[in-house]
């Protein structure tokens, strides 16, 4: 249900509702129609049976007797088309030259069915103890109904493609208007940038658009005066990191006896710089220059710790800028061993035009919703306490600003996790097998 689109679900619904509507409207005119019907035949059989009854007490008051009177009844009617004219004693059935006419109370009509199958509506009118009862052939309205029933159905179904059509037509404009602007929405996220929100005719669209116009316009000021902010902190925190690294240098030649401590702040030193480069790298959004040329796999093996297996070719060659690649390399080595057991492995393979330079760790992972969450930025794992949620954000602004992309799955035979980044345009390639070159080639130079 929750893939079912906009249009969808209001075509859907409207077509529920007014189909409803039509197929109400077309019962109550079969039903009202029905009622009319037999409201006139009933009516027509009561003034048949009054109007036989009168004519046998006209001819009471001639002087007839009641068997001459009941002769002269008769015969006015016996030549009728569609009627039928019953005397018996009041209170009895009896089977006449047309239908069946049952013991009938006073005044009352009732519907029979002849011999044939024919339907016969009958009233009854009382003189003394004597008892008419007059019927008219209804058939012709009967049918008339049926062929009405029938009608209207294929009237409903022409009328229900019809409507369909017509709340297609109707709903598609100003569906069409959200979609652009859901469209536009997608294109300010991928450039990064405010534009002009598409036109709208539908007036709550076009307030629609206009009041996400000035809240992405807001956003992407404060954004900017966010990243302006973490860039010149960035910038001033650089001075007294590279003094206090050169201090470092300085205390380890001059008092060789506190190596361990310094080693220990250099390292922490060094982490702090990794943090300050990647809170400039993510308050910027400067291109990569394409005039420098990366073999990758030298960087991977440059950086690969001890105990950690190496799978990459000879070289490797991406135009990037390499300080970025070693920096987001360091943040995926660094993620395997703060979280996991350690680097596994580190990959380095060619996917079409691409590079991909993956980390492997054989440690607990993680599940899929938190693998979807892990490149945004100041995410942060259950267990992690320490991170500032910046490294795999900086890996994934890294990798996108190189044309590619970056994702987590599961380790081989599913455990552990392998953190992927693709670097993209490839220009060269060059790797050994059994002795004899597999594949060489430079291209884009």
């Amino acid at each position: 249900m929750g893939d079912r689109t906009l249009e969808a679900r209001l075509t859907a619904r409207l077509l529920l509702v007014s189909g409803a509507a039509l197929v109400m409207v077309g019962v109550a005119a079969v039903l009202v129609t029905d009622r009319v019907l037999d409201a006139s035949d009933t009516s027509a059989a009561r003034a048949f049976a009054r109007g036989s009854r009168d004519a046998l007490q006209r001819e009471l008051d001639e002087g007839d007797g009641l068997p001459e009177a009941l002769d002269e009844v008769l015969a006015g009617v016996a030549s009728g088309q569609g009627m039928r004219l019953t005397v018996r004693p009041a209170g009895q059935a009896t089977r006449a030259a047309g239908p069946v006419l049952p013991a009938m109370a006073r005044d009352a009509c009732v519907t029979t069915i002849d011999d044939g199958g024919l339907p016969w509506r009958a009233c009854e009118a009382s003189q003394g103890s004597t008892s008419l009862v007059a019927a008219i052939a209804i058939e012709r309205h009967r049918r008339a109904v049926s062929a009405l029933e029938k009608g209207m159905l294929g009237v409903l179904l022409l009328a229900l493609l019809a409507l369909w059509f017509a709340v297609r037509r109707a709903v598609r404009a100003p569906v069409a208007e959200l979609a652009a602007l859901v469209g536009w929405t997608a294109r300010i996220v991928d450039a990064g940038q405010p534009h002009p929100p598409p036109p709208a005719t539908t007036r709550e669209v076009a307030q629609l658009a206009s009041a996400f116009d000035a809240m992405v316009r807001r956003l992407f000021e404060v954004l900017a005066r966010e990243r302006a902010s973490s860039a010149h902190i960035a910038h001033e925190l650089r001075t007294p990191l590279t003094a206090l690294m050169a201090d470092l240098d300085t205390l380890a030649i001059t008092n060789p006896a506190s190596g361990d401590a310094v080693r220990r702040m250099g390292a922490d030193v060094a982490r702090l710089a990794d943090v300050i480069e990647a809170i400039l790298v993510l308050s910027t959004s400067s291109t990569v220059r394409s005039d420098t040329v990366v073999n990758v796999a030298d960087l991977a093996r440059e950086l690969t710790p001890t105990g950690a297996r190496v799978d990459a070719p000879d070289e490797a060659l991406v135009e990037a800028d390499e300080p970025l690649i070693a920096l987001a390399l360091r943040n995926l080595i660094d993620n395997a061993q703060r979280y996991a057991s350690g680097v596994k492995a580190i990959e380095v393979s060619r996917v079409g035009t691409d590079v991909s330079l993956a980390v492997v760790d054989d440690g607990p992972g993680i599940d899929e919703a938190s693998r979807t969450h892990m490149f945004d930025r100041y995410w942060r794992g259950s267990a992690d306490v320490d991170g500032q949620g910046l490294g795999l954000a900086l890996v994934k602004v890294v990798a996108e600003r190189h044309g590619g992309s970056a994702r987590a799955e599961p380790g081989p035979s599913g455990k552990g996790l392998r953190v992927t980044m693709t670097l993209g345009h490839v220009v060269g390639w060059h790797e050994h097998e059994g002795g004899a070159v597999k594949l060489s080639f430079r291209t884009g130079a």
